[in-house]
Formats: structure tokens, sequence, C-alpha cells
């Protein structure tokens, strides 16, 4: 009987010793998996966000770049505008010239209408300087 008694209580104290050696383990286990968990899902974080920036930057790059390609376009078709002004200048002083020259020739022009062509086909020729030098400037843009 004492050893059936002494048995148990030595049982008893295992089986005591082996619950409260679990209870204790469990936690910090699961406190250890709290901690990795938590480790893991920083490093996710920091990767989602290094991916997002570099995602970012290409798309400012990629931004940057078609702004800069619709730049060039304006520029491109600011230089072609100018030439056309340029070229119609050029034909209106050659029409302007031609009609002076034949007007004098016949004699049909009044002296006033005269001068009013004299001053148009300058100012033609003041404005095509300026659009020439505009036109300098932007294909030194280009």
């Amino acid at each position: 009987m004492k050893r059936i008694k002494y048995l148990l209580f030595v049982l008893c104290i295992t089986s005591f010793c082996n619950i409260y050696g679990q209870e204790t383990k469990m936690p910090m286990d699961s406190v250890a998996k709290m901690e990795q968990e938590a480790m893991e899902r920083a490093a996710v974080k920091k990767k989602v966000e290094t991916a997002e920036r570099k995602e970012a930057k290409a798309q400012k790059e990629k931004e940057k770049a078609e702004k800069e390609r619709k730049k060039l376009k304006n520029l491109e078709g600011s230089i072609a505008s100018k030439e056309k002004s340029i070229s119609n200048d050029e034909r209106k002083v050659i029409k302007l010239e031609e009609k002076l020259f034949n007007g004098e020739r016949k004699g049909t022009l009044s002296p006033v209408d005269i001068k009013k062509i004299k001053d148009k086909t300058q100012k033609l020729k003041l404005n095509m300087e300026k659009d020439k030098g505009k036109l300098q400037k932007l294909r030194k843009k280009l």
C-alpha cells in the first residue's frame, strides 16, 4: 500500500511538472512565433514599400519622358508654324512689290497708295526678321 501511495505521489508530481512545463513552453513558443511573424510582416512590408518606391520612380521617369516627348512635339510644331509664317510673309511682300511696280509703271497708284504699300512691305519685312530670330531660338532649343 505504501508503494502504491508512493507511486501515485510520484506520478502526480511528474504529471504536475509536465503540465507546468508545457504551460510555460507554450507561451514561450507562441511569443517566439508572434515575434517571428512580426519580423516576417515587417520584412514583407519593407519589400512592398521598396517595390512601391521603385514603381513610383519608374512612373515618374515615364511621365518625365512623356512630358519631354510632348515638349519636343510642341517645339517642332512651333518651328513649322514659324517657317510657314515666314514663307507667307515673303509671298505677301512679293505680291505687294509686284503691285507697287505695276501700279507705278501704269501710273494707276496715287502717292498715298504707294506710301501705304511701302509701309505694309516694310512692316511685313520687320515681322519676317522677328520671326527668323524666333525661329533660330526655337531651333537652338531643339
